[in-house]
């Protein structure tokens, strides 16, 4: 499971300036390796707000993706004997990285499903 990186101000910057100087969006998210969608948005934004960093947002930066979120229901389901412990070794087998007993228990609570 791969996750999101966040694009650094300095290309967003680099962006903003090579479409100010006229060049089209398509071209801009080509030489930077994006989807032009995430260029719309940076222009969008530059636009509305006169500037492209980051929006600040409240609360704790979530461990798991989504994806790895709904990866942990399903294996719970296909498994109706396993254990929140073994789920979280077997995350990170799959993933690499460590999440607590908690995060599961909470990710499997917001699937529906508890008392394992």
């Amino acid at each position: 499971m791969s996750r999101r990186s966040r694009l650094p101000d300095s290309l967003r910057w680099r962006a903003v300036g090579w479409m100010e100087m006229g060049l089209p969006q398509a071209d801009a998210a080509r030489l930077l390796n994006l989807s032009r969608s995430v260029v719309q948005r940076l222009w969008d934004q530059y636009r509305s707000e006169d500037s492209v960093s980051r929006r600040h947002v409240s609360g704790r930066p979530r461990v798991t993706t989504p994806a790895e979120g709904r990866f942990l229901a399903p294996s719970a389901r296909r498994r109706r004997s396993i254990t929140v412990p073994q789920l979280v070794a077997d995350h990170f087998v799959t993933s690499g990285r460590r999440i607590s007993a908690t995060t599961v228990r909470r990710r499997l609570h917001s699937a529906g499903l508890y008392a394992r």
